[in-house]
């Protein structure tokens, strides 16, 4: 099982889970609520030793948001 969080806009862990794979992941992100001030949430997996990005949602303020995995 891999390790997921979600931060907000200012890398405060809002939720952290571990799912049998990246598909359970993704539909658990879209259901963490963000608070109303977020800018945009980003959720990362515990990998290879350190935390990468996964997921990113800018809220719709980037029109290119990245991720590291």
């Amino acid at each position: 099982m891999a390790r997921y969080r979600v931060l907000d806009s200012n890398e405060n862990v809002v939720e952290e889970k571990e799912f049998d794979d990246a598909t359970g992941a993704y539909d658990w992100f879209k259901t963490v609520a963000a608070p109303d001030d977020s800018l945009g949430t980003v959720m990362q997996v515990h990998d290879e030793g350190g935390w990468k990005n996964f997921e990113v949602s800018d809220g719709g303020t980037n029109p290119n948001p990245s991720a590291d995995a």
